[in-house]
């Protein structure tokens, strides 16, 4: 793949972030994309910046191939990564790593021990990906009571040592 740049988001990147997600969720049969329900497309770098956090994105000119944002957790030293999407054509190629190591070096500078996420039930690459990453499933699911249904699995790790 050529002309793909990994750099921190912008808040102009809403749009095209969206673009990317309704095309994930038009995956899955039956899982509806909602644009206003999901926090922070609006202004993606602000949102995640007032949270201590930062968001990243693969981007091929205007557009937004892959996505990663993490942002600081109430439970102290842990930070919550969110926002993991990427294009179907840039799966399994490293990127999506690239992104993850870049969120855990920026976490371990500033203080976190520990991140987590939680993953739609339905996302079997994205259950993959965690665990060859050591993300390792935690007990019980999360239901968000939404249109689509969505049970969510809860996984965490250790920031790695640098």
């Amino acid at each position: 793949m050529t002309d793909v740049l990994i750099r921190e988001a912008t808040d102009a990147d809403g749009p095209a972030l969206g673009d990317l997600i309704a095309s994930v969720f038009a995956e899955l049969e039956g899982k509806a994309f909602d644009a206003e329900a999901i926090p922070g497309l609006d202004r993606p770098a602000s949102h995640y910046a007032e949270r201590g956090g930062r968001m990243w994105v693969m981007a091929s000119g205007e557009v937004i191939l892959g996505a990663l944002a993490l942002e600081a957790h109430h439970r102290p030293n842990e930070f919550e990564i969110d926002k993991l999407y990427f294009a179907r054509e840039t799966r399994g190629q490293g990127f999506a790593a690239a992104l993850l190591a870049g969120a855990e070096a920026f976490a371990a500078a500033s203080g976190g021990g520990r991140l987590s996420l939680w993953m739609d039930s339905r996302f079997e690459e994205g259950r993959a990906f965690c665990e060859r990453h050591g993300f390792l499933r935690l007990p019980g699911v999360r239901a968000l009571h939404d249109a689509n249904g969505t049970l969510q699995h809860h996984y965490a790790r250790d920031v790695a040592e640098v």
